[in-house]
């Protein structure tokens, strides 16, 4: 009798699922779509993604909202009826980028490696200090050994350059100097991501080392239990004459903000400008041209937008955004503020190129484009080329021909594919149409960049180095709610060239 109930409870059950989803016309599924996808951002087009992945992510998205509310957001039949729209509006796969393997006619490009290969490379970035005697200088953020190392070493003799640590920091993400005891020694201040994986966890640091001469740094923690800090700027905020902080945290799982420390005479006091997760970064510049300085983001995640903070002086700002992506898998990966057409304004440079979320493929919507400033806070976006996994890009006249090229790197690509670019460069016109060549198809995940003549003979060359989130990504794995990285350290394993720089070569005259 028991059993017999059991199976008449479920059939009852059934019945009312079955009753309950009824079929919907397509504008009631639009409008479930916008009800709940677009709650959170903006509701993707169907073309994103290949028709398989979207069933997969729709899913993964309904945990995400879960976690995040800490209760089920989207019922099982609004679910249903969205998974069917995505996929049977999608493509079956997406389209492919054209090969970027046309060599410049001039310009050859050779790289010297600086340093053995590893297992997992995983330089996080490359910051230039103030040249020493005839040295050249550099900081490296090596998350591989969590260390922050210093390169250094001659133009013209790359064979002899040397790298020593300065400072044991697990995921040393940023770096800016500063003279901070009035010394008159360049200080750093250094951001510890704290985690790799995004999430929300207070896991973020950031350490102030003091310049004590002789390459000798004493390390000290000045800030802790903040989200994932993916970026740090010393400079004075409020125009008092003595140096604040800007910080960008990245964070994760809906936690993250823009904030800066204003120094006091008993300490920093905290002031948020932004309460988002996504920040890549945080730039000074002076968008107005006022006198006042400016602070520029690029926040990444479901939000995919440029955002200025403009200075009113005084510490006060004003939040204003300037352009976003339409949709939350823009991929967003980083931005540089850089005159690009030289009419005297700043203008501003910015990739995307991330699929490390939910679907890792490459994108033919990735790339490079830029915002040109029109005046008066008007800015006129234009797409400067699409590039698989694009995550860096460096203005710099690579041609000697007096305008801004500029250089690209990539982290997400077909690597099985000799064809596919870690590295190319776009050749600026002098009218800001640009085209693509290739400058390196032997390495994979490529990502800070640093342009100068290394070589010492007046050409651009190309110092970068290897992070490979695709080796990461493989042995990422999820406990509840926290996201890992299991990596195959076997000695056994296959290595990867880890910092590397591109010599200029066949240099001609120009005709």
């Amino acid at each position: 009798m028991k059993l017999l109930r059991l199976v008449f409870a479920v059939w009852l059950v059934s019945v009312s699922l079955l009753a309950s989803a009824q079929p919907k016309s397509s504008k009631e599924i639009v409008a479930l779509v916008q009800q709940y996808c677009g709650s959170c951002h903006t509701a993707p087009s169907p073309q994103l993604l290949p028709k398989a992945s979207w069933p997969p992510v729709i899913d993964a998205m309904a945990e995400l909202a879960e976690r995040r509310l800490g209760q089920p957001f989207i019922p099982p039949e609004a679910q249903h009826h969205i998974k069917a729209l995505y996929y049977g509006s999608a493509p079956e796969k997406l389209a492919v980028l054209p090969y970027i393997d046309e060599s410049h006619p001039r310009i050859r490009f050779a790289p010297t490696q600086l340093s053995a290969p590893t297992l997992v490379p995983q330089i996080m970035a490359i910051t230039p200090l103030p040249p020493r005697e005839d040295q050249l200088r550099f900081l490296v953020s090596d998350a591989e050994t969590g260390e922050l190392r210093l390169l250094s070493g001659k133009v013209g003799d790359l064979d002899a350059w040397q790298e020593q640590t300065v400072a044991k920091i697990a995921l040393p993400v940023a770096v800016d100097s500063l003279d901070m005891n009035g010394d008159g020694l360049d200080d750093l201040v250094v951001a510890d991501l704290g985690e790799l994986p995004p999430n929300g966890n207070p896991s973020g640091r950031v350490y102030l080392l003091l310049n004590k001469g002789k390459g000798q740094y004493e390390q000290r923690l000045l800030v802790e239990k903040l989200g994932r800090v993916s970026d740090i700027n010393a400079l004075d905020l409020d125009q008092d004459g003595d140096i604040d902080l800007a910080i960008a945290v990245f964070g994760g799982q809906g936690k993250g903000e823009i904030l800066w420390l204003e120094n006091t005479a008993k300490g920093y006091q905290t002031h948020q400008l932004l309460g988002l997760s996504g920040a890549l970064n945080i730039d000074d510049t002076d968008l107005n041209g006022d006198g006042i300085v400016d602070l520029v983001t690029l926040v990444a995640q479901e939000h995919e937008t440029l955002i200025a903070f403009m200075g009113k002086g005084k510490g006060v700002f004003e939040r204003q955004d300037l352009v976003s992506a339409g949709h939350p898998m823009f991929g967003a990966t980083s931005m540089s503020v850089v005159d690009l057409d030289r009419d005297g304004d700043p203008d501003i440079l910015f990739t995307n190129g991330d699929a490390f979320d939910t679907q890792t493929d490459p994108k033919p919507y990735h790339g490079l484009q830029w915002l040109e400033n029109k005046g008066k806070m008007q800015f006129a976006a234009y797409d400067i080329g699409r590039y698989y996994g694009a995550v860096n890009a460096q203005a710099t006249d690579m041609d000697g021909d007096g305008d801004l090229d500029i250089v690209a790197s990539s982290w997400v690509n077909d690597w099985d594919d000799p064809k596919r670019n870690a590295l190319i460069w776009y050749e600026n016109n002098g009218r800001q149409s640009f085209t693509p060549y290739p400058i390196s198809q032997a390495y994979r995940g490529l990502v800070p960049l640093v342009v100068a003549d290394f070589s010492g003979d007046g050409a651009a060359d190309i110092l970068t180095g290897s992070f490979r989130m695709d080796l990461l990504h493989q042995g990422l794995k999820r406990d509840d709610n926290t996201l890992s990285f299991n990596l195959d350290r076997s000695e056994q394993g296959e290595k990867s060239g880890r910092l590397m720089i591109f010599v200029s070569q066949e240099r001609a005259e120009q005709e």
